[in-house]
């Protein structure tokens, strides 16, 4: 079987650069999750090859350059992955990045009966790859959902929406063209009506991290990492932190987003919150394993918390930290065993959670997280989580 990966992941050698020119949000759990399925997937197929088209900001706003780089690298020995340039100007590069993808991909097929993997509901990905299938009738389509577009963009304004619409148009036509689906939530399966068509879910992938010795600080340290969205209840978890009087607790933030100014002001009133924006996802990944606990304030307010898996849900468990969350209907029952749950869904709720567990004794907090931790690794390990991609296109296809 022939793998061509068409995605937006960021390449080890550009990596710096990307971090270096954006502003705003980075796509640090996309592209953690765009990797460990490749990771995946090359347990299984020997011949996997990426066309990648970073997912960026646009310039002038959100990024530094109009033109970005085109390059050719190897995610392994022997691959011939390449990295395509495009022209990003807001809007037109959408056009930009259809012509490029189309062209590049033109270039990988050569059998014809490829299976073309492309990471999320991106409309010149999903277009590029619909065209060439035409004068290609064996190709394959295997598209992954981590997201529903309609529900994305949480914060912006009304043109943003009415495009968002528009959209949304083009890409259900297209998807009718779609021969495989990887969904992040079952509830997307009607969502994307997929009918009878092959799909399985795949609500995250575990990443191959050493995340070292758990250490405890000596201050209660509550953290979050993430979009700074308030749609994703980060204003809860402000009023839930500021009921607590303890003068040993602190709430530690990560990230970019709508809400920063809130969280700004509020850190100003007091010292306990501690800001420290976007950070590189390594870092990241130091900072949790150190925390008392790990948070994600997300209720299940809005329709598009039951077609969504919160990424941080699979780093928060993998770190061996304990973590609070609400229960949301994308995430499988499974997990909820392995992680304190606020049942009252409001920041009363979250407050007396985290009151609850950052009370706790240390050693009953390191059992909890390590038996998550083993959880996600075991379970959800990027081996387990992409053979049931493999499974499902090894079924369906007879290459």
């Amino acid at each position: 079987m022939k793998i061509i990966f068409l995605g937006g992941l960021f390449p080890d050698k550009y990596r710096k650069e990307i971090e270096q020119k954006s502003s705003g949000v980075i796509q640090y759990a996309a592209d953690a999750l765009q990797w460990n399925m490749i990771r995946g997937l090359d347990d299984f197929v020997n011949d996997l090859t990426i066309v990648n088209l970073p997912y960026i900001g646009s310039y002038p706003t959100r990024y530094k350059e109009i033109n970005t780089s085109g390059f050719e690298f190897s995610h392994k020995p022997g691959a011939n992955d390449i990295n395509v340039a495009f022209n990003n100007l807001s809007l037109y590069k959408l056009y930009s990045r259809y012509i490029n993808a189309k062209k590049a991909l033109k270039k990988k097929i050569t059998q014809g009966n490829e299976v073309v993997v492309i990471y999320s509901m991106h409309l010149p990905f999903i277009k590029a790859a619909v065209a060439l299938k035409k004068n290609n009738p064996n190709l394959k389509i295997c598209l992954v959902v981590p997201d529903l577009p309609e529900f994305m963009g949480g914060g912006q304004n009304i043109f943003y929406t009415i495009f968002k619409k528009i959209e949304k148009v083009f890409i259900d036509k297209a998807l009718l063209k779609i021969n495989f689906f990887v969904i992040l939530s079952k509830h997307m399966k009607e969502a994307l009506n997929i009918g009878a068509r092959p799909w399985v879910c795949v609500e995250g992938i575990a990443g191959s991290i050493d995340f070292g010795e758990k250490v405890f600080p000596e201050t209660k340290d509550i953290f979050y990492s993430g979009t700074l969205a308030k749609q994703y209840g980060i204003v809860n978890l402000l009023n839930a932190f500021k009921k607590i009087q303890n003068k040993n607790y602190r709430l530690i933030i990560c990230g970019a987003g709508e809400a920063q100014s809130d969280i700004e002001a509020m850190a100003k009133l007091d010292s306990r919150i501690i800001f420290m924006g976007q950070l590189p996802r390594e870092r990241i990944l130091e900072l949790q394993k150190k925390a008392t606990v790990l948070v994600n304030p997300r209720t299940s307010e809005g329709e598009f918390t039951k077609y969504s898996f919160p990424s941080k849900t699979m780093e928060y468990l993998a770190s061996g930290t304990a973590c609070i969350l609400h229960r949301l209907e994308g995430i499988p029952e499974e997990y909820f065993d392995f992680c304190f749950v606020a049942e009252k869904q409001d920041f009363e709720g979250l407050y007396e959670t985290l009151i609850y567990v950052c009370e706790k004794d240390k050693s009953e907090l390191y059992e909890f997280g390590a038996k998550a931790q083993q959880f996600i690794l075991n379970e959800k390990s990027a081996h387990r989580q992409s053979e049931k991609i493999y499974l499902m296109l090894k079924k369906y296809t007879n290459v």
